[in-house]
């Protein structure tokens, strides 16, 4: 794991208070679709605006593992780790000559009624309960990552399975997955104001798949107008061993 820290975006120095999160982010796979631009706008946060690559915009469905959580330094110890499973969309805030990016939530699903609450009365956002299993394999040196994670909604299973197949050694600024990774702040709309998270993150380590199997009830999980634009080909799929991660109280910034 390179040691070097990327921080993606700008925010100014007061985001860098005091850390609100730490976790360690593990065994984690993203599946990445081009969706209709149309779509995304209307979820926006005021003050942002959508983020391309290639002229296109993306949303992500990722599924990980959180483990060894602490909330203002206090360790979580109610439950050691907990898998999650989100949809998410790219934004950046423009203010002169300097861009600020990042992702916006559009749902998060966590495994388990006790962490839900407890993120929830932390962050102050939605973090529905869902069963959610996870397994995976082969994160060891010269090894090639299998992860799979499956979820249970209307006693209906869904499930992402993915095994890599090389790791990918350019995930630079210009790059299809460098666009993913460096948007890992975090924006969200609270009650009319726009806040912002600031992230911090060792540069990850990532495979791309040899093979995907994705299989979900997106109507019922995510919304109708996701229906056509998850189930296309993906525009890209990866995984990662994670790692640890910082993420900072918020600022209000609109």
């Amino acid at each position: 794991m390179a040691a070097s820290t990327i921080v993606s975006t700008t925010l100014p120095p007061d985001a860098k208070i005091k850390p609100l999160l730490q976790a360690d982010y593990s065994d984690l796979v993203a599946i990445n679709f081009q969706v209709d631009d149309q779509i995304l706008k209307p979820l926006v946060p005021a003050g942002l605006e959508l983020d391309y690559f290639a002229g296109e915009t993306f949303v992500s469905l990722v599924a990980m593992k959180i483990k060894r959580l602490k909330i203002w330094g206090l360790p979580f110890s109610l439950i050691p780790a907990f898998p999650e499973i989100s949809l998410r969309f790219y934004v950046r805030r423009t203010r002169g000559d300097k861009s600020e990016n990042g992702t916006c939530l559009i749902k998060d699903y966590v495994g388990g009624a006790t962490a839900a609450w407890y993120l929830q009365s932390q962050f102050k956002s939605e973090f529905a309960k869902l069963k959610i299993q996870g397994k995976s394999q082969g994160f060891a040196p010269n090894e090639i990552p299998e992860v799979e994670y499956r979820w249970k909604h209307d006693d209906q299973w869904n499930n992402l399975r993915v095994r890599a197949r090389s790791r990918i050694t350019n995930t630079g600024t210009g790059t299809k997955v460098g666009f993913i990774l460096e948007h890992s702040n975090y924006f969200a709309s609270q009650k009319g104001r726009t806040i912002a998270y600031r992230v911090e993150r060792p540069q990850w380590e990532v495979w791309d798949a040899a093979q995907a199997n994705f299989n979900c009830d997106v109507k019922n999980l995510f919304g109708r107008a996701f229906i056509k634009p998850l189930s296309k080909r993906p525009a890209s799929v990866f995984v990662s061993v994670g790692s640890h991660v910082t993420v900072y109280r918020p600022i209000e910034i609109r």
